[in-house]
């Protein structure tokens, strides 16, 4: 039944790897509290009340809403699976409320913080050294997810237009605009690895080998440590970055969605909060309610 459902979730849904094994990790567990807590062989036995026994024990856990909710939401697609296979006649999810969450604001790094972290005498003077530097470049020029600058290849860059094809989500690939700096330390890069072909990935470690998603954290988090006091670490503050910061520039939601890689809006809107210090001097400086003589002392 689950190999049916990753079959799915991989041809159909064009999910990533990544995003299928958290999904069928979220699935078997589910599967194996209802078997050895709640007595049920099958998952088409379950019923809401089961469900719910469920939510409760991750609660119980001591796990927070937003990951009970990540794991709820793995288990309402794998019901509506059954369902439209018609492997299930009633789907016991339906009815089941997420779990109301924190309102997450997101700490983005300052410029300064941006400028330590890039700082070339941060790195050591070596092809690692150089290497670590420009995966960082990367992820901030980009606002790339982890898994995308994993996947990134030679191949994806075309230098004579000035972009590069990034893998997203469900494999839904977007053309993005390379900065003029970006390319030049590409190409520095490829020179440093020339054993690289065409169809290779960019980011590998000294073996040649690609590298995988711990190595990337263990050396983003590396240099952010160093770089900024900020508590959350990981590749993925630097898309928390690129995104506020074009949106303190004047950049608006649509575009950055788009850069990002959204499929919709709302996934965008989180990083407004984020910039609130910049609209609060927008609005100070700015408000037709305010005088003439009164703006320009600001």
């Amino acid at each position: 039944m689950t190999s049916k459902y990753q079959e799915y979730l991989l041809l159909e849904r064009r999910l990533s790897d990544s995003t299928v094994i958290a999904y069928l990790k979220d699935i078997n567990q589910y599967l194996f509290f209802i078997e050895f807590r709640l007595g049920l062989l099958q998952p088409v036995e379950a019923k809401k009340s089961h469900i719910r026994s469920w939510v409760a024990s991750l609660v119980d856990e001591g796990l927070d809403h937003k990951s009970v909710n990540r794991k709820l939401s793995a288990i309402r697609g794998f019901y509506k699976f059954l369902e439209e296979a018609k492997m299930v006649e009633i789907n016991p999810v339906i009815g089941v409320p997420s779990l109301k969450e924190k309102k997450r604001l997101v700490r983005a790094l300052t410029n300064d913080e941006i400028d330590a972290l890039l700082n070339e005498n941060s790195f050591a003077p070596n092809k690692i050294g150089r290497r670590d530097r420009f995966i960082l470049f990367t992820l901030y020029a980009f606002g790339l997810r982890r898994s995308e600058l994993l996947n990134l290849r030679i191949d994806s860059v075309d230098i004579n237009n000035q972009t590069i094809r990034v893998l997203g989500k469900r494999k839904k690939e977007r053309e993005l605009p390379c900065l003029p700096d970006w390319i030049k330390l590409f190409q520095l890069h490829c020179s440093e690895w020339s054993e690289l072909k065409s169809n290779d990935k960019i980011f590998t470690n000294e073996k040649g080998n690609s590298l995988n998603p711990r190595a990337l954290y263990s050396i983003v988090n590396s240099y952010l440590k160093i770089a900024s006091s900020i508590d959350t670490k990981g590749p993925h503050v630097l898309r928390h970055s690129f995104a506020t910061h074009l949106l303190d520039m004047g950049a608006d939601l649509s575009s950055i969605r788009e850069l990002l890689g959204h499929a919709n809006l709302s996934a965008t809107q989180i990083y407004t909060p984020a910039s609130i210090k910049h609209l609060k001097k927008v609005d100070l400086k700015w408000h037709p309610g305010r005088r003439q003589d009164e703006r320009q002392k600001i």
